[in-house]
C-alpha cells in the first residue's frame, strides 16, 4: 500500500496518470534493486527510450525557434540542454529524488555525482514510461512542461566565444568545443505544482 501511494503521489506531482503503474515504478527503480530481473524491472530501457525522444524534442524545438543559428550553434545548444548537469537540475526541481528506488549497497560507488547520473536517469526513463504508456502526444507535453523552457533560458546566457576566452573563466568550466556555453546559470522554475518544488529530497 505505501508503494502504491508513493506511485499515486509521483502521478499527482507529474501531473499524469498512468494506465500501467507499473510501467511508471519501473522508470524510479535502478537496477540495484533488481539484478537478477533488471532488463525487465529496471529504468534502464525505459532511459535508453527517453534520451531519443528526448533529444528528437529539443531539436525540433531549436530548430524551429532559432532558425538563424548554424548546425554547428544548434548542436552546442542541444547538448548542454541534454546534458547530466542541465537535467538533473530539472529533476532536483521537480523533486524526483523522492521516488528514486536505489539499492546503495549494491552499487559500486555513491557520490555526489552518482546523485546527478540517477536522476537524469530517472526523468528520460520517466518521459520513455509517459511515451509507452500514454502515447507520444503526452510524452512531448511533458518535455514542453519542464525541459523545453531552459532551451532559451540557456540561450540568453551565451557567450560568444571569443569573449569567453578573453574573460577570467574557470578552468574546471571549459567552454564545449563547439559553442557558446561556460557553465550558465540553470536555475530555473518548471511548470509543476509549486509545493513540490521546495520539498527535501531524500533517499527511499
Amino acid at each position: 500500500m505505501e508503494k502504491e501511494n508513493k506511485l499515486i503521489e509521483l502521478e499527482a506531482l507529474l501531473q499524469i496518470t498512468f494506465n500501467d503503474r507499473s510501467l511508471l515504478q519501473r522508470a524510479v527503480t535502478h537496477h540495484s534493486c533488481c539484478p537478477e530481473t533488471a532488463i525487465r524491472d529496471s529504468y534502464d530501457t525505459l532511459e535508453f527510450l527517453g534520451d531519443a525522444i528526448l533529444g528528437a524534442h529539443v531539436v525540433e524545438y531549436i530548430y524551429r525557434n532559432f532558425p538563424e543559428a548554424s548546425e554547428g550553434e544548434m548542436t552546442a545548444l542541444k547538448s548542454e540542454v541534454v546534458s547530466r548537469r542541465v537535467l538533473s537540475k530539472i529533476g532536483q526541481e521537480i523533486g524526483l529524488f523522492s521516488f528514486l528506488r536505489v539499492d546503495i549497497a549494491n552499487m559500486k560507488t555513491f557520490n555526489e555525482r552518482s546523485r546527478d547520473s540517477l536522476c537524469t536517469d530517472v526523468l528520460e526513463a520517466l518521459i520513455g514510461a509517459i511515451h509507452i504508456d500514454q502515447g507520444p502526444q503526452a510524452a512531448h507535453d511533458f518535455v514542453a512542461r519542464t525541459i523545453l523552457p531552459v532551451v532559451s533560458h540557456i540561450n540568453k546566457q551565451r557567450i560568444p566565444r571569443d569573449a569567453c576566452r578573453k574573460s577570467s573563466c574557470n578552468a574546471q568550466t571549459p567552454c564545449p568545443a563547439i559553442g557558446y556555453w561556460s557553465r550558465v546559470d540553470v536555475t530555473m522554475t518548471v511548470s509543476l505544482p509549486s509545493a513540490y518544488l521546495s520539498m527535501n529530497f531524500y533517499w527511499v
